[in-house]
């Protein structure tokens, strides 16, 4: 993960003068937060979605994050943790006496439950082919075992992973934002609940046990939760509870005017004037996601030509998107793993704006331009919403019959499950920090594939890429596979957005992060001034 710079702020001025007062931070008091997407609930079996990612951070917690200032792994529920030499275990050490927030012991065998869980082929996880690599997976998935023999608690306060071949970016599944597999699930709260009925299980709803900094208490209204400080968080916490609520850009930008809301995402289009309110502040780091269409390639044949996707790219002006939308706040990519530098060859297809040249491609794909093609989005964001019109009509331009569907977070999710999608936006993820992130989303037959995209020569080149030690072969490896990305376009990559946030200055011990579901990552450190 590339390191976001930090900003260290000196008051500056005459020697002479007095400073004011500072303004003392009070313990306890409420944070109101302001969630972009409509959450269903707290299921990290499921797609991720945004709304549930950030209310699952508040909930949960993973062994171990990132620290934006040491480019570096940092501890959560670990200690500490240990690749083995030859990079086919990964040995993670507790932090001993944890609780849940319903005072029950937190152990080794809360993990091995949960990755026991994610494996199960009857929980249908979204996630399981994290472990793919992990010994004992091949049985679990022919049902000739029921768990993973390379998980195993050592003790109560060490668990380990035995991997089949060496992957030295395993350790990074496990960090906050990595697509719902790094929350750990409460063993005594699960355990005795039918797998095959995880999805729908109505616990996930509204939790009864976690170790976040902030626990589900209830649900204010379908749009607002109420969550109250964990009395056995890992450390001292100083606000007692954090509302989030489910707002559009418009009411979230109002809501920071009036002073109701602490903190929320903001819109590049909106960022000049929030930047405007009294007592606000503008925060913002370099995007590590993409935003990006994507195609239910199985269910809807019409759009699994590579070079009706390539007409797609070329048929929109992305650069002119991040200019008008979001006021330059963004890159153009073309590759979803978008970092490192090392990892992005020279010579890739650009697919500038070119309307011409997209229909060209459509009609040596014999499209029909009568076919009417659907493009999805759970609405509120005003620059998702904005740039999805000028999409559709960027795409109309050239000859594809495109209208714009809007539906809420959950049917999102079901029409994910039902395959029942042709187009629909989305923005996720953290691709800078290794070429291998790609492989969740790009690699045959695993859940978080949404487009059900399948090439097996890129498969072999990313399952090589993982296991092999040298630099400088790995990136000959990234080269070929991302020239197979670049021409074959498996989704349709819009661009990769700055993050930004609007933040009171009431709000103390935010930090921004590249992911807009990292929002959260620094609420241990929350407090209210004032």
């Amino acid at each position: 993960m590339a390191a976001i710079a930090t900003l260290t702020l000196a008051a500056c001025g005459p020697t002479t003068s007095t400073p004011p007062p500072a303004e003392e931070t009070a313990s306890g008091g409420d944070a109101h937060v302001a969630l972009y997407q409509q959450p269903a609930g707290f299921n990290t079996l499921k797609p991720g979605i945004g709304g549930d990612e950030l209310i699952e951070s508040l909930h949960f917690d993973t062994l171990i994050g990132w620290n934006l200032e040491t480019s570096d792994y940092e501890s959560r529920l670990a200690e500490s943790w240990e690749v083995s030499e030859d990079g086919t275990k990964v040995t993670f050490d507790l932090i001993p006496d944890l609780k849940w927030s319903d005072g029950e012991p937190f152990t080794a065998e809360d993990v091995v439950f949960t990755y026991n869980l994610h494996a199960n082929p009857a929980a249908t996880s979204s996630t399981a082919g994290f472990l793919t690599n992990v010994v004992g997976n091949a049985e679990v998935k022919a049902g000739t075992a029921d768990t993973l023999s390379g998980l195993v608690a050592e003790d109560a306060d060490t668990v380990s992973f035995s991997l089949v071949t060496p992957d030295a970016t395993f350790l990074g599944n496990f960090l906050p934002g990595a697509f719902n597999f790094g929350w750990i699930l409460p063993k005594h709260a699960l355990e005795d609940m039918d797998p095959a009925g995880m999805l729908e299980n109505e616990w996930f709803r509204e939790p009864t046990a976690g170790m976040g900094p902030y626990v589900f208490s209830k649900w204010v209204s379908d749009s607002q939760l109420e969550f109250v400080a964990n009395p056995e968080f890992r450390s001292e916490l100083k606000l007692d509870r954090v509302f989030a609520s489910t707002l559009t850009s418009d009411a979230a930008q109002a809501q920071l005017q009036t002073g109701e809301l602490h903190l929320s995402s903001v819109p590049a289009v909106d960022v000049e004037t929030v930047r405007s309110i009294a007592g606000i502040t503008v925060e913002s780091a370099p995007g590590a996601g993409v935003l990006a269409l994507h195609t239910a390639m199985d269910t809807h044949p019409e759009l699994a030509d590579p070079l009706v996707r390539q007409a797609m790219l070329y048929a929109i002006d992305r650069q002119g998107i991040i200019d008008e939308v979001f006021h330059g706040e963004g890159t153009v990519v073309n590759v979803l793993a978008h970092g490192p530098e090392w990892a992005v060859p020279s010579g890739l297809e650009e697919y500038a704006y070119d309307p011409e040249k997209a229909k060209e491609l459509l009609a040596e794909a014999n499209w029909d331009a009568s076919r009417e093609v659907t493009l999805e989005i759970v609405p509120g964001q005003k620059d998702r919403d904005l740039t999805l019109d000028i999409v559709a009509a960027q795409l109309k331009a050239v000859g594809m019959n495109a209208v714009v569907r809007q539906l809420d977070a959950a049917s999102q999710t079901a029409a994910i499950g039902a395959r029942d999608f042709q187009l629909l936006i989305s923005g996720y993820g953290n691709f800078v920090v290794d070429p291998s992130s790609m492989n969740i989303r790009l690699m045959c037959g695993v859940a978080t594939n949404i487009q059900a995209y399948c090439n097996p020569e890129l498969d072999a080149l990313l399952t090589k890429g993982l296991s092999e030690p040298d630099q400088a072969e790995r990136e000959k490896i990234y080269a070929e596979a991302q020239q197979i990305v670049n021409e074959e376009v498996p989704m349709i990559l819009l661009s990769s957005p700055t993050v930004i946030f609007g933040v009171s200055d009431k709000l103390q011990g935010f930090e921004p992060r590249r992911l807009l579901t990292d929002a959260f990552y620094s609420a241990p450190n929350w407090s209210i001034t004032g």
